[in-house]
């Protein structure tokens, strides 16, 4: 009893964050700003400093990679001491920016990308919640499936195996927060790349104990990957 009130006091936390966000964060954009190539809101991961952080890399590949395009750190609370809230509070915007984005520039086609937290909030933001232990939240409405067209997570806490979007070399690891019913992200299924590697201790534990290296190389690694499959979703 005590545990679900913490959550229910937690939700409604998080619900008066996102009411309170200023108009100046939405997603609104005149038309002619709207990108012909893809619009990437590019989420960090926990911690203090600007809103791209060591994504910025990313970004410059997708705007020197992708012409037309335009990228957005998202400005989620991603230095804040509780991370349920963070992540509860930013899915909540991260669906709000879709919502707007889209009704500004109908023909949009979006690239969602989260690392660590930022890959928990943008899941739960698509999939919607089914780990016990994070704040309830209902998925993105299916019919966004054909403007969201790539959706990114880079050391994703609610990882679990088996998935046909698992992309990493992590097979039977569970992350901290595993998702419990995967079947809620299945409309954006074609979207979706999850990269969890071995070493990785918050998305595939048990682990191998070499100091959560893993969790820190997605970039590296597979940021190519990922304009690269970008691209193949535009043109397809």
């Amino acid at each position: 009893m005590i545990a679900r009130i913490a959550l229910l006091l937690r939700g409604l936390l998080a619900f008066a964050l996102v009411v309170s966000i200023p108009g100046s964060l939405a997603q609104k954009v005149a038309s002619q700003d709207c990108a012909t190539g893809v619009h990437a809101i590019i989420s960090r991961g926990q911690g203090p400093g600007g809103d791209l952080s060591v994504m910025g890399a990313l970004s410059d590949m997708i705007l020197d990679q992708i012409p037309g395009s335009t990228t957005l750190g998202f400005p989620f609370d991603h230095d804040a001491d509780d991370k349920f809230t963070a992540v509860h509070s930013g899915a909540l915007m991260l669906q709000q920016y879709v919502h707007d984005y889209v009704d500004s520039c109908p023909k949009a086609k979006i690239a969602l990308i989260g690392y660590s937290l930022g890959a928990v909030l943008t899941m739960e933001a698509i999939c919607g919640t089914s780990s016990l232990l994070l704040i309830p939240l209902p998925p993105l409405d299916p019919s966004y499936n054909t403007t969201v067209i790539a959706s990114i997570a880079y050391g994703d806490e609610t990882f679990v195996p088996l998935q046909p979007w698992n992309t990493g070399d992590c097979t039977v690891g569970l992350g901290e927060y595993p998702r419990l019913n995967p079947s809620t992200c299945k409309p954006f299924a074609s979207s979706l790349q999850s990269y969890c590697d071995y070493g990785d201790a918050l998305c595939c534990s048990p682990y191998p104990l070499d100091d959560n290296h893993a969790h820190h190389t997605y970039m590296k690694k597979y940021d190519q990957d990922v304009v690269d499959f970008i691209k193949h979703r535009l043109k397809a």
